[in-house]
């Protein structure tokens, strides 16, 4: 869309360098002003796509209306969540932190056409925890620029998340820097979906809507760490184990809620998949673990193996999650990833070292079963579907065929 504008740009500039010189202007006076209107023409045509797409949009809706009693061809839609009888609220409140002035004017336009009139804006970080420090008002979602001088949005992210009442708050990066590195950063301090720039309105209005329907299933549920992202996670393993509502895991470097996780791998450049593969972490036993166990000491138990799987592939390279079964999810950048069994073994000599007691009895040795590595293949919409899909299923084949042989996958440990 960007190289549209620029286009755009171009070509209005040239029109007009071409009348001047028409008219009489030096060479030098015509492409000053080729570059003075070519610049001008930019964010004009910009406002002007979305002025058009608000003025489309209400004439499809009168259309729509005027007509609603007339027969339409069948087709097959998948329902929204409203559709489903989730009552999702009228609105919220957005804070867009962004140092560029255009985009602090654009966003607002795209919010309310999507639904959410009430923005709020902050020209940086500075400002932006300066406005949230204040505790007047309470925002329901946040909109944080990466590029910013001073402190940058992946920093001003892992702030806010310090903040108790934005702990789970939903956190959409807006930056035109769509590379891996950016986005793992972004995830791992707390981020929960990403939008690029030059912004594509249905882009940025499905992510609205999406941390809208987020913030109903918290506050329908009570609880903000397994909120409905759409994409379902769980593989059944061979026990009906399920984690209890209400555990905070946010305390090991890239361990994230299921939807972010989906988000991360969904919202990946197609060049950058290649480079990721998945992992599955399952805890073997885990019913008769937790029945032993604490609160604190299963919690323990679940945050030592997620930190033993960052130290072994590397805590800058991995975004991790627990799905409903307790099964540990990890996405690791790497062009040669580790084999399952040396991950494996990995992961249990640091259980082995590590100095919490999770075992109330003291007695019984924790092992995992690992499964991968899987890398995500398909469509955006897929990729989380089927790659967790498959490795969740290879960390169960493995922990069966634990149970009367010491195997990982075909292979002899």
């Amino acid at each position: 869309m960007m190289i549209g504008y620029v286009f755009g740009g171009a070509i209005a500039g040239l029109l007009a360098a071409v009348v001047a010189l028409l008219l009489g202007a030096s060479f030098w006076l015509a492409f000053g002003i080729y570059a003075v209107v070519g610049a001008i023409a930019m964010p004009l045509l910009a406002v002007a796509r979305l002025t058009y797409g608000i003025l489309v949009d209400r004439v499809t809706t009168t259309t729509d209306t005027d007509h609603f009693n007339e027969p339409r061809a069948a087709h097959v839609i998948e329902p929204s969540a409203s559709q489903q009888g989730v009552d999702i609220e009228a609105s919220m409140k957005i804070l867009a932190v962004d140092d560029d002035p255009f985009i602090l004017e654009l966003i607002p336009m795209i919010s309310e056409k999507a639904g959410f009139p009430e923005v709020e804006p902050a020209a940086s970080a500075e400002q932006a925890l300066d406005r949230l420090a204040k505790n007047d008002v309470t925002f329901d979602c946040l909109l944080l620029d990466i590029n910013m001088p001073g402190m940058d949005g992946v920093e001003l992210c892992r702030r806010v998340r310090q903040i108790p009442q934005y702990r789970y708050t939903p956190i959409i990066m807006l930056t035109a820097m769509r590379d891996m590195a950016n986005m793992g950063d972004a995830y791992r301090a707390g981020a929960t979906d990403y939008a690029t720039k030059p912004f594509d309105i249905e882009e940025l209005s499905a992510r609205l809507r999406s941390a809208q329907e987020a913030i109903h299933a918290q506050r329908k549920t009570g609880y903000a760490g397994h909120a409905d992202s759409g994409y379902n996670l769980n593989v059944a393993r061979s026990h009906a184990f399920k984690l209890p509502d209400g555990l905070d895991l946010g305390d090991v470097n890239g361990l994230v809620d299921q939807p972010v996780l989906s988000n991360y791998l969904t919202q990946l450049p197609r060049k950058e998949v290649a480079g990721v593969y998945m992992f599955a972490v399952n805890i073997d036993g885990i019913e008769g673990v937790y029945t032993r166990s604490s609160r604190q000491q299963f919690i323990a138990l679940l945050l030592d193996v997620a930190a033993a799987a960052a130290d072994c592939f590397g805590a800058k390279r991995t975004v991790m999650a627990y799905n409903d079964n307790a099964t540990l999810l990890i996405a690791v950048n790497s062009a040669n990833p580790l084999p399952a069994i040396n991950v494996e073994i990995d992961i249990e000599r640091q259980l082995l070292r590590s100095n919490s007691q999770r075992d109330t009895d003291g007695k019984t040795e924790i092992t995992v079963s690992v499964g991968g590595p899987v890398q995500p293949q398909g469509t955006k919409a897929e990729r989380a579907r089927t790659a967790l899909g498959q490795v969740t299923a290879l960390a169960e084949r493995r922990t069966f065929d634990k149970q009367g042989r010491p195997v990982a996958g075909l292979s002899k440990r």
